[in-house]
């Protein structure tokens, strides 16, 4: 892992971001032994992609983007399987980034788009980012988000598009 990440660096990113893995996994998967499977899984892909990690890239733009993939994986498997969400159990209150119909909308979406157009879709309807801050997180053209974003508008009016984030930008 010469070119990638050290364990230093390893143990270094896990203290440091770990705690926001794991706020930003419950907030999408709403069960906490789900959010820590899920930043678990997320370190294991930055431990088995530390090689192509780019330095350049910041730090938390990157484990954001593998742990939001994670656990819309999780949902899309949750979705598949028709497992419902625990309801009233002892699971916190949290200052959730994704209310519940936002989280079960990405599940119906889950259905429909891949990896990347769940991410876009979950920037776009839980974070509220702009096409071009997403294009900025993801590191793509703002033309290719644009299309993306008319494509999940699309599936998103024919199953019930949830509202924006107040102070969303197109």
């Amino acid at each position: 892992m010469s070119e990638g990440l050290s364990p230093t660096e390893l143990q270094e990113f896990y203290d440091r971001y770990a705690p926001g893995m794991y706020r930003r996994a419950l907030a999408l998967l709403e069960r906490e032994a789900d959010a820590w499977d899920a930043v678990q899984e997320a370190f294991i892909r930055i431990i088995q992609g530390g090689a192509a990690f780019r330095r350049e890239a910041r730090p938390m733009t990157w484990i954001y983007r593998v742990t939001t993939n994670v656990s819309l994986n999780m949902l899309r498997s949750r979705a598949l399987r028709d497992v419902a969400p625990e309801e009233g159990g002892s699971e916190p209150e949290v200052d959730t980034l994704a209310p519940v119909e936002c989280r079960d909308f990405l599940l119906k979406l889950s259905r429909d788009l891949d990896e990347r157009g769940l991410t876009v879709a979950a920037l776009y309807y839980v974070d509220g980012l702009s096409q071009e801050e997403i294009a900025q997180v993801l590191g793509l053209s703002r033309k290719t988000i644009v299309r993306e974003v008319k494509h999940i508008v699309t599936l998103a009016q024919a199953i019930g598009e949830p509202r924006r984030p107040k102070g969303a930008e197109e």
